[in-house]
């Protein structure tokens, strides 16, 4: 355990870019707090309580070109000209895709622990078989330096769903204030070559687990699809704006839809990308035809509570909620999922 100024701490994250890793740290951007890439003169701040997005932004981007594929058909005015069949055999059409996978090792520096457990979640996802190739190239290799929360506030639950606890094997470095400075541990090997790189002394000081400090405690009921379902329309509803911040500040939404881009100059020219999708619009839900099971706000906000719960814990053994408020802090009407199925402790 390390005993390091505000001033070393920061040097860390500068020792960690100079091994090649593109760090990515809380930055104040035009007076808003989100994680974004280190560069020449930007500060971490590692005094805060959330930030405006996750590391999924950076782990699943929200637009992602997946490949490219050039054909070699002959394009008219009117299309692609038809290849008919000749006495020597048909005449071929070449089509060549091009993709390249993310090559940069990426750093998370100063995230706190429900931040980690976001990225155990999208693991589970995203590294089950078949694994995301692009995904698993941007996860391989990573490096993470946690830092532990001081204090929440209204809209964090991590103590409800245990996600002030860090996954083991998740941090290579862990922080926590201490007085005017901080205290450092390594918990990898890696972690701890850099650690030792400072060339501070151990001062044999213990760290056990910080429990969280929140201005508000829910305890969530009993969360299956039966008793979800069972449950009134939620009247906070009303007055949703169907903007989807919920899903969009969500660390862990990752459903995505994918989408064919030609230009009409060179249509043998085609890029397939990946967007982002969110659950709350109706176009979600809407398949061949027009039809949509996902009608109302109301089915859509239980399809949400259903998927980061019970589907979640089935399918992938912990569930998609990691506590950290995000979905309530930036929706435009505040609107509360914990008063629909938790209730306030003392």
């Amino acid at each position: 355990m390390l005993r390091l100024t505000e001033k070393e701490v920061l040097g860390l994250c500068r020792r960690i870019l100079d091994l090649g890793f593109e760090v990515i740290a809380p930055i104040d951007i035009n007076g808003s707090l989100r994680l974004a890439i280190v560069e020449d003169g930007a500060k971490p701040v590692l005094g805060y309580v959330r930030i405006n997005n996750s590391p999924r932004y950076f782990l699943l981007p929200s637009r992602e070109s997946l490949f490219r594929y050039r054909s070699s058909a002959t394009i008219t005015s009117y299309g692609v000209k038809m290849r008919f069949q000749t006495s020597e055999g048909p005449c071929p059409i070449t089509i060549t895709p091009e993709y390249n996978l993310p090559k940069k090792r990426l750093a998370f520096f100063g995230i706190h622990p429900c931040m980690l457990n976001s990225i155990a979640y999208l693991d589970k996802v995203m590294l089950s078989e078949p694994a995301d190739p692009y995904y698993s190239a941007r996860r391989e290799g990573m490096l993470t330096v946690v830092l532990e929360c001081e204090e929440g506030d209204e809209y964090c639950l991590c103590q409800s769903v245990g996600s002030y606890r860090i996954p083991e094997g998740y941090a290579d470095i862990i922080l926590r204030k201490a007085g005017e400075g901080y205290l450092a541990r390594s918990c990898s090997d890696r972690g701890e070559v850099i650690l030792k790189e400072l060339g501070k002394p151990d001062d044999g000081a213990e760290a056990g687990e910080m429990a969280p400090r929140m201005k508000t405690k829910y305890a969530l009921e009993a969360l299956s699809e039966a008793s979800i379902d069972s449950k009134d329309p939620n009247p906070s509803l009303e007055s949703c704006t169907l903007c989807a911040a919920c899903t969009v500040t969500c660390p862990t939404c990752y459903c995505g839809d994918i989408e064919d881009k030609f230009s009409l100059m060179e249509p043998t020219n085609v890029e397939r990308v990946r967007v982002r999708m969110s659950c709350q619009r109706r176009c979600y839900s809407t398949i061949a035809g027009g039809v949509t099971f996902l009608k109302t706000r109301d089915a859509r906000f239980r399809w949400r509570l259903k998927h980061k719960f019970p589907f979640s814990k089935k399918a992938y053994g912990m569930v998609g909620c990691i506590g950290c408020g995000n979905c309530i802090a930036q929706c435009p009407s505040r609107i509360d999922f914990r008063t629909y199925i938790g209730r306030v402790e003392a």
